[in-house]
C-alpha cells in the first residue's frame, strides 16, 4: 500500500550519498579495489531497504536497455575518440550490491531464480550471487540440479559444494575492508571453478 501511494519513495542513502551513487562505484574501472570495498561497506550499512531497488535493476527490460546502449557505445568507439564513457551496467551494480548484502539478500532469491530460468544463456554472475546468499539458496540450487540447461546443472552442483565446504570463493577469510577480495575477483575465481568442473 505504501509503495502504491508513494511511487517515488526517497532513495536510501549513507554518508550523504544515494544508493545509486554507491552502486555506480562497482561499475567504475577507475576506482581502486579499496574504493569498491568502501562501496560494499556502504551497501551493508544501508541494509535490506536497498533490496527493492536492487531487484528492480535486475529486470530483463533494464538488461535489454543496457545492451542497446552498449551497442551504440561500441559504434561510437569506432568513429570517435575513446573518451566516450561506457554506459553503466545496472545488472552488474545490482548483483554487486546483493553480493555485499550476503545472506541478507535472501528475499531476492525468487527474482534471481527467475533470471536463471528465463535467460538463455544464463548469467553466471547471477548463479554466483545465489550461492553467496548461503544456506537459504540451497532449495533453489537443488531444483537446478535437474534442469535441462547443462550450465545450470553444473553450476548448481559447484555452488552447493562451495556452500557445504565453506569455500574461500564464497566466504573469504577477509570478508570486509580494503583487503577483502572484490566481487569481480571472486566472480573470476567462481568462473574458473565452473570451467574446471566442465572439463
Amino acid at each position: 500500500c505504501f509503495t502504491a501511494g508513494h511511487p517515488k519513495a526517497a532513495e536510501p542513502s549513507y554518508q550523504n550519498r544515494r544508493l545509486s551513487e554507491w552502486l555506480r562505484d562497482f561499475d567504475n574501472n577507475n576506482l581502486t579495489p579499496e574504493q569498491q570495498a568502501t562501496a560494499a561497506e556502504a551497501i551493508r550499512h544501508i541494509g535490506t531497504v536497498a533490496l527493492p531497488s536492487l531487484v528492480d535493476q535486475l529486470s530483463e527490460e533494464k538488461e535489454q536497455q543496457f545492451k542497446a546502449k552498449m551497442e551504440q557505445w561500441r559504434k561510437q568507439q569506432t568513429t570517435a575518440a575513446d573518451s566516450v564513457p561506457r554506459p553503466p551496467d545496472p545488472r552488474l551494480e545490482a548483483l554487486a550490491g546483493l553480493d555485499a548484502l550476503g545472506s541478507e539478500a535472501a528475499p531476492a532469491l525468487p527474482a534471481l531464480g527467475k533470471l536463471l530460468h528465463k535467460e538463455d544463456p544464463p548469467d553466471p554472475r547471477v548463479m554466483y550471487v545465489v550461492a553467496r546468499i548461503g544456506p537459504a539458496s540451497v532449495p533453489l540450487l537443488n531444483q537446478l540440479r535437474t534442469n535441462d540447461v547443462k550450465f545450470l546443472r553444473l553450476g548448481s552442483k559447484v555452488c552447493l559444494n562451495l556452500i557445504s565446504s565453506h569455500s574461500e570463493v564464497l566466504y573469504p577469510s577477509i570478508a570486509v575492508g580494503p583487503d577483502a577480495p572484490s566481487f569481480n575477483r571472486r566472480l573470476c575465481e567462481f568462473n574458473l571453478l565452473i570451467m574446471g568442473a566442465a572439463f
